[in-house]
């Protein structure tokens, strides 16, 4: 019976190495059933499958190393068609993407992902069937030919048993390779977009597609296993097989405050003093409590690996680094040393400390005997006598049937490499083991969410299932861009962008004075670069004034890719004051006055109204109007503000009303808005909407705490630009004197610009 509360007098305290916790929150369980009311019925693009198929096929010449069988085989074709593949499957992932967000349905995503890996796995072995089926048409023509070539059929003959011998070795490094390709469009193409609107735990890790027991149908299969991991016993006796490591593992992990760090399935430390009768339920309720850790595979090396820690205390001495520092490392140390002691103390009273030895010294003889030995049968030999004598004749009479001499030479070198490793080295064996285990116990768990997702997905084909499911809404599809139906969409939201420019007459009367040319200074300076860089942000003129410019973005009914209209609003106005900035910098080395503005971002539901004027569209909408006051500055704040803190660019007051009249005036507010952006809370509540803003809070001077949040925001130039938006509260002040004297329930909201503020958003959502 497994006992937990016998290895520690105290639980070992780990808080001190910081840990990271892995998590998959993955389900499907809010999708809708298919024709069949047991699946979900999904339809992936015919090209991409088409492609799918050319490219696997081409693959498995390459992998089985039989190109010159393949009339139609080149490396240059090959890798077109895989960069084809990986174009396409790009955009549908980013389809997947776009229909969640415009559902605000993540497992939509989700579903995407894995119906694609479905339909890879399957098409992998469909293609390898076909190979085989190449072959046979190869050898049956040579064989009808009018002069068959003895030798060449032979040969074809012999390849063809060799692939069949190597069908489990093919599979995989096809599937590997391929899998690898939609790992690298995750993390390149698509990590940027999903974080845009999707929590970080709501994400798949990229690991999903690098996972080796994908692309094997026994996980456990001993060439597998010391290949990609580590070999493992596989009868139930061994004292090393999955089963009975992992639950070492979990024994030793559940007396460290690790157990206390998670409450998974409300299973806490008291469940398990309690429950000491059944041994799965504590296994399990273990494994819910630490498997969020061990299966973050760097924690590996903070919780274990005190070698690398005192290298780093070596480091850190030379280096003359802070007495802290090095405090925290000697103590990081000591945790280190005196788990990893425990582990190897327990795994050699298990008698599992040779055989962890074994499992890496065996590496380097192993391919000389198996075939016709298994690794299983060559750790025997090294580990235990008994079986030495029966192997050995073993060979021999291999030798005798097919001419090779085994030499045992190796193999006994290996067994005193083994008997004479220090303690030392053990122990960083130990270590390694460790890694690749919960490396495997990671990937079996992935394995199973995987194969559950796949399970519950029916691939559709035929034109009759997919108009029976498409009809009754059960089908979800993901189509390349040209496969969707292109047309004019209705507007159903639009946000207007107001920049005024302030102290526009003085500017304008020192130009004159100077007699310089006010206009182009202001075209070139702030209407011509703004221009420029609409197209980026999706965004259209309004309307142009000598010291103003009304912008417009819309979104588009059907268009979820474009539904990011205040997010590309926010960072289309630090565009452009960044782009004044820069201009302003040359104006004042030549003496010429400097622009300041002000932004007012305002988001409309439904679609504007227009008015034509011959050809020209005129616009009406409320929210020019309120962008317009979003964008003012109040003079006397102006002056009052002028030298304040330059983190934020944007002050809202409400003034203190007189009598009953004045709460009803539409002057109640006043604002500071030089170089400022602001939204409306309406506005922020859209960009909430749109993608995923983290909250943070920032310190200002001693204790002013303030409120942001950040996310990023795709442009339709594919690039992701970071966002931090202020949160502040409206205070009321007195008009005459500006003195705060109360505040109130209202909020508003700045589009930061300073530097400072994006790289503490950056670390802190790092953290």
């Amino acid at each position: 019976m497994l006992n937990i509360f016998r290895f520690f007098s105290k639980p070992l305290n780990l808080e001190a190495i910081k840990l990271k916790r892995y998590q998959v929150n993955f389900s499907l369980n809010r999708l809708a059933s298919g024709v069949d009311n047991i699946h979900i019925d999904v339809h992936i693009s015919a090209q991409v499958h088409l492609s799918l198929k050319r490219t696997a096929f081409l693959l498995m010449f390459k992998h089985s190393q039989t190109e010159e069988y393949a009339a139609a085989y080149k490396e240059e074709y090959c890798d077109n068609e895989k960069r084809d593949l990986k174009h396409f499957c790009a955009d549908i992932m980013i389809d997947g993407v776009n229909r969640a967000k415009s559902e605000s349905e993540v497992q939509i995503d989700f579903l995407g992902q894995v119906a694609l890996a479905k339909m890879f796995l399957e098409e992998i072995k469909n293609q390898y069937e076909k190979l085989i089926t190449h072959f046979e048409g190869i050898i049956r023509s040579s064989e009808l030919s009018y002069r068959p070539d003895q030798f060449v059929s032979f040969k074809i003959k012999e390849k063809l048993t060799e692939i069949k011998l190597n069908k489990n070795r093919i599979i995989r490094l096809v599937g590997e390779e391929l899998f690898q390709m939609l790992a690298d469009i995750n993390a390149n193409s698509l990590t940027n977009i999903r974080e845009s609107n999707f929590p970080r735990e709501q994400i798949l890790p990229d690991i999903f597609f690098t996972n080796p027991t994908l692309h094997i149908d026994n996980p456990a299969d001993d060439f597998f296993l010391i290949e990609e991991y580590v070999l493992l016993g596989q009868r139930s006796e061994d004292t090393d097989n999955y089963e009975s490591v992992r639950s070492i593992i979990y024994e030793l992990l559940a007396k460290t405050d690790l157990a206390k760090r998670s409450t998974k399935n409300g299973n806490s430390t008291d469940d398990l003093e309690n429950t000491k009768t059944n041994h799965d339920w504590i296994l399990s309720a273990i494994a819910g409590t630490v498997s969020p850790w061990i299966m973050e595979i760097s924690n590996i090396d903070r919780m274990f690996n005190y070698f690398e820690s005192q290298e780093q205390l070596k480091a850190s001495k030379r280096r003359h680094k802070p007495e802290r520092i090095v405090r925290e490392l000697k103590s990081q140390i000591k945790t280190q040393k005196e788990l990893l002691n425990i582990f190897y103390s327990k795994f050699k009273k298990a008698k599992l400390i040779r055989k962890v030895v074994a499992a890496f010294e065996m590496k380097t003889v192993c391919a000389d005997y198996c075939p016709p030995l298994g690794p299983i049968k060559i750790r025997d030999f090294l580990l235990e006598p008994g079986s030495r004598k029966p192997i050995e004749e073993r060979l021999k009479r291999q030798k005798s049937l097919e001419g090779k001499m085994f030499s045992f030479s190796p193999l006994y070198k290996t067994i005193r490499r083994i008997r004479n490793s220090s303690v030392q080295k053990q122990k960083l064996l130990l270590l390694n083991y460790l890694r690749h285990f919960f490396r495997y116990n990671r990937d079996m768990s992935n394995n199973r969410i995987m194969r559950n997702g796949m399970n519950a997905i029916n691939l559709v084909y035929d034109e009759k299932t997919m108009v029976l499911s498409r009809g009754n809404r059960s089908l979800y599809e993901y189509l390349l861009p040209s496969e969707r139906v292109m047309e004019e969409r209705p507007i159903i939201n639009h946000v207007i962008i107001k920049a005024d420019i302030r102290g526009s007459i003085e500017i304008n009367n020192i130009m004159r004075a100077r007699r310089l040319n006010s206009a182009s200074y202001f075209s070139l300076n702030f209407f011509d670069p703004i221009s420029e860089i609409l197209f980026d942000y999706g965004a259209s003129k309004v309307f142009i004034e000598g010291d103003a410019i009304i912008l417009s973005i819309f979104e588009n009914e059907d268009t979820p890719h474009g539904w990011y209209s205040m997010a590309r609003a926010c960072c289309l106005a630090i565009r452009m004051l960044h782009i004044v900035q820069r201009y302003n910098v040359k104006n004042q080395e030549n003496s010429l006055p400097i622009l300041e503005f002000g932004i007012g971002i305002c988001y409309s539901q439904g679609a504007p109204s227009f008015l034509f004027d011959g050809d020209s569209r005129i616009m009406i909408s409320p929210a020019i109007n309120l962008a317009d006051r979003l964008s003012g500055c109040n003079k006397r704040l102006r002056l009052r503000l002028k030298d304040h803190n330059e983190l934020f660019n944007l002050f809202v007051f409400k003034n203190a009303p007189r009598n009953e009249s004045d709460e009803m005036a539409d002057d109640l507010y006043m604002r500071y808005n030089v170089n400022g952006i602001e939204l409306t809370e309406e506005g922020f509540a859209k960009l909430e909407s749109e993608i995923n803003l983290k909250s943070i809070m920032y310190t200002v001077g001693k204790n002013n705490k303030v409120k942001l949040f950040a996310g990023k925001v795709p442009t339709l130039s594919g690039n992701y630009e970071p966002i931090v938006i202020r949160e502040a509260t409206i205070l009321v002040v007195k008009p005459e004197t500006i003195d705060v004297i109360g505040d109130t329930y209202r909020k508003y909201y700045e589009v930061c610009t300073h530097p400072a503020i994006y790289e503490y958003a950056k670390t802190a959502i790092r953290r």
